[in-house]
């Protein structure tokens, strides 16, 4: 009962992961590189739609239940018998993935919250654009392929047990 329970514990971190990094990968390869060819006035304006969008269901479940759900693989990948060699290759992508939500958490999230507060028309919106976008994009990038990454160690330990 227990493995069945982690097996489904694992899926739902993998497909988690998967999700949230799709999401983060489509910023870094086509949301974010449009929103530059765009005013800064324009970017900020968007971005802060995108802000307010995220931080509802379904995305809120995806992010949190994922991260979770990854925690609790790890702690049940430890109590289980290290048969076929999972253990490690789960505990790693639980580690990416909660990585992933630490960078959001750390990096993403205060930026965001940063760029709510700019007033797209008040002429302060390059230096803001320009301030969020510096320090944004890389930490979406860096989340994008620990999320993968976890994603993938995470499906590869589900298949090392067929």
């Amino acid at each position: 009962m227990m493995e069945l329970f982690g097996t489904a514990v694992t899926v739902a971190a993998a497909v988690g992961a998967g999700v949230t990094g799709g999401v983060y990968f489509t910023f870094t390869t086509i949301v974010s590189p449009a929103l530059r060819l765009r005013s800064a006035s324009e970017a900020v304006a968007v971005m802060q739609r995108v802000n307010e969008k995220a931080v509802h269901a379904p995305f809120m479940i995806v992010f949190f239940g994922g991260a979770l759900a990854a925690c609790a693989t790890a702690v049940i990948a430890m109590f289980q018998g290290n048969s076929a060699g999972i253990v490690p290759v789960r505990v790693i992508g639980a580690g990416l993935t909660v990585a992933s939500f630490v960078t959001t958490i750390l990096f993403n999230v205060p930026r965001n919250n940063a760029l709510a507060r700019i007033r797209p028309s008040e002429g302060d919106a390059a230096d803001a654009w320009r301030s969020f976008d510096a320090g944004w994009s890389p930490a979406n990038t860096t989340r994008a392929v620990l999320a993968i990454t976890g994603s993938a160690f995470l499906a590869s330990s589900l298949v090392q047990r067929l």
